[in-house]
């Protein structure tokens, strides 16, 4: 704690005269009440309520050559541990530095979140209250709409004298990526992304396992029209050592109508066909390390693809809505439809397949600007379920899944102070 201290006074007193030191704190408060959500209620399961919060302190400093960042994080439920118990449980979410090689190059090292466009293969999972940050160096290239990105990451579980055995279970052991994203005219931007992520052999200490995954996404943007199409293929080798050839596509068209704005989205991720007794090759995309809160339904049913699917992969059709009131004020409704990509093996019948229709799922939220710091959001989500949800998901098709939540959310800036 001292030495934490120490650190907070030289912020305080000494970087303000030689750079630009900011200080921001996030108050994240979230009731929810469960009844539903990420699986389907048995008869004999009762409704779950809970309040969680997540605190973050966050402190980045500027000068001319380099800049710094370092974000604390606390998050628990409320009770979630007892009184006068000595339990530490503050983490660091972010700790970087960035190296600024000229007004277009610098280097970014260190804990820190990785988004790579619109979320759909590297997101912060923002939603929830952890979210995600990586251990990597990131080298950037920006200039005017043109922006390059190359990263690498080597992950430990500590350090050793000899052998790199990485032991932490669905955790990439290396990772690297390329981005790029190009303007083809003043509409349309280009990207294209391409991801190697390596996973430690279960039968050796130094050999990987590496899954590649590329791909391009296309944006177009009016003032009232904006449209995406993505599309990404994914080969090499699984965790466990089975070899993949899997893909996705999505395409996603809004529409401007004053305050309203209405959009159509379609995302296909492909899966295996368990009854083709001849394919050896998983056949079933992986979102990799993405926000799919942002795409596959607020109740994420399918947070984990492909394991949410049972390697079936995933068909979404969904309707995307939102109405502004006031400039502080807007709802938002959408409505899915899920499917399976390929049928799974029934648990009934292990010699049948289940139907590919899973069901629908209707999200509701609104949100309000109390001040330039302060937002309270609140959300209503109902899932109608198939038979075959059960076959994914357990609990009991007949049921209706509810979820409701209410979040509050302060982000001050200490300092400057206004």
């Amino acid at each position: 704690m001292k030495s934490f201290a120490s650190m907070v006074m030289v912020c305080f007193f000494v970087m303000p005269a030689i750079g630009q030191l900011n200080i921001k704190a996030e108050l994240r408060q979230r009731a929810e009440l469960r009844n539903g959500y990420r699986t389907l209620p048995s008869e004999k399961s009762d409704p779950a309520f809970f309040i969680s919060q997540r605190t973050r302190l966050a402190f980045t400093y500027g000068a001319e050559k380099y800049s710094t960042g370092l974000m604390l994080q606390d998050v628990r439920v409320w009770g979630d541990e007892a009184q006068l118990a000595d339990a530490p449980s503050t983490a660091i979410h972010e700790a970087w530095l960035q190296l600024k090689f000229n007004d277009k190059w610098n280097l970014k090292t260190g804990r820190q979140e990785i988004i790579i466009d619109d979320h759909r293969l590297m997101g912060n999972v923002d939603w929830v209250q952890q979210a995600r940050s990586h251990d990597a160096a990131i080298l950037s290239y920006q200039k005017e709409k043109t922006n390059l990105k190359f990263a690498g990451a080597f992950n430990q579980a500590g350090e050793s004298n000899f052998n790199t055995l990485y032991t932490p279970a669905n955790n990439y052991k290396a990772l690297l990526f390329a981005y790029g994203s190009f303007p083809l005219n003043d509409k349309i931007q280009l990207a294209l992304l391409s991801v190697n992520d390596g996973f430690q052999k279960n039968d050796s200490v130094q050999a990987m396992n590496f899954r590649l995954t590329n791909g391009v996404l296309l944006n177009f943007k009016t003032d009232k029209t904006s449209a995406e199409l993505t599309g990404y293929f994914q080969g090499g080798k699984t965790p466990s050592g089975s070899d993949i050839e899997a893909y996705m596509i999505a395409g996603a068209l809004h529409r401007q109508f004053g305050k309203f704005k209405a959009g159509v989205v379609i995302d296909y991720l492909s899966g295996t066909d368990f009854s083709d007794s001849t394919n050896k090759k998983l056949r079933t995309f992986h979102t990799l390390y993405a926000t799919n809160h942002k795409f596959y339904g607020h109740m994420d049913y399918f947070l984990n693809i492909p394991a949410d699917t049972r390697n079936g992969g995933l068909v979404n059709p969904s309707l995307r809505t939102k109405y502004k009131f006031t400039d502080k004020t807007e709802c938002g409704l959408d409505v899915h439809y899920f499917m399976l990509a390929q049928a799974v093996q029934s648990f009934t019948n292990p010699l049948q397949s289940t139907d590919k229709n899973l069901g629908a799922e209707i999200d509701l939220m609104w949100s309000y600007q109390c001040t330039d710091m302060v937002n309270v959001k609140a959300g209503a989500s109902v899932m109608m379920p198939e038979k075959t949800m059960t076959e994914i998901k357990g609990g009991d098709a007949n049921a209706t899944p509810v979820w409701f939540w209410v979040m509050l959310t302060a982000k001050p800036t200490l300092w400057p102070s206004n």
